[in-house]
């Protein structure tokens, strides 16, 4: 079920088109080995490439906002949260994954910040952009289906936790194992689903609230909504780094996360 309002449908309707066209070009780029070979200007310009085509909304909004300033758009307001969305977990969550969920990256650059290279700020932009699309659908299906308040938590968590496990599952396989790998898939399954997500239960809030109706959402508040739910995602996984973790797994502080071979993670032949 798409959004009501006309130009939140068309930009969620662009972002479920385009999920097969980046998951098939991200597929041949990592499958292909080609990843494997590419330094920091060529996964650069990947990124670029994929974000590129998430932000199209951007340059063509629905005819209903042609009229309007860019920065009263629901095309920019979607597209900005979604890129500062993605920018923030990149930043504050994946040194977590390195440390409490023994993820390991196999790409061979030296643009990283954190451990983590840069040009994944932009792939996720794309991934996320899919995320906000399917979460608005997912939440407004279950809304419509769930059966009086006492069933009013559905919208808000099956969404997540089903997106969360579907990109846990299907990036941690045994063809990528040379660029992405868990050291303890199975764990990683069921803790780091359910960690990660929260992110997407508190993000689910700002992309709902984002012009789902006639209400137009200023602009200002999309920076709210996101310094909000980073905020939260980041107070929650200090949490569990700290008080959870530790009973369930070994947290390496600062483990090295890219490149590390001593793990899952197999050697370039």
């Amino acid at each position: 079920m798409l959004s009501p309002h006309p130009a939140k449908a068309a930009v969620e309707r662009w972002w479920l088109l385009y999920t097969p066209i980046w998951g098939a070009v991200a597929g041949a780029v990592m499958l292909s080995g080609w990843a494997e070979a590419w330094k920091d200007v060529e996964c650069m310009f990947f990124g670029v490439v994929l974000a590129a085509g998430a932000l199209v909304p951007l340059v063509r909004p629905h005819e209903s906002e042609r009229g309007l300033p860019f920065l009263s758009r629901t095309s920019t307001k979607l597209c900005l949260s979604v890129v500062l969305f993605a920018f923030g977990l990149n930043y504050a969550q994946t040194p977590f994954f390195f440390d409490v969920l023994h993820m390991r990256y196999g790409f061979d650059v030296t643009w990283t910040i954190d451990r983590n290279p840069v040009f994944l700020y932009l792939v996720t932009i794309a991934y996320f952009a899919t995320y906000a699309a399917l979460a608005g659908v997912a939440f407004r299906f279950l809304a419509k289906k769930a059966p009086g308040r006492t069933w009013a938590w559905m919208p808000w968590t099956i969404a997540p936790i089903a997106i969360a496990f579907a990109e846990t599952a299907l990036n941690a396989n045994p063809w990528l194992q040379s660029l992405f790998c868990y050291d303890d898939l199975v764990f990683v399954l069921w803790f780091g689903t359910l960690v990660y997500a929260f992110s997407f239960v508190v993000a689910l809030p700002m992309w709902m609230a984002i012009d789902e109706r006639d209400v137009a959402l200023p602009i200002r508040f999309v920076f709210v909504y996101v310094s909000a739910a980073l905020f939260a995602d980041w107070l929650f996984l200090e949490l569990v780094r700290h008080h959870v973790a530790p009973l369930v797994t070994t947290v390496v502080d600062h483990a090295p996360g890219l490149r590390e071979f001593a793990g899952c993670l197999v050697p370039p032949s």
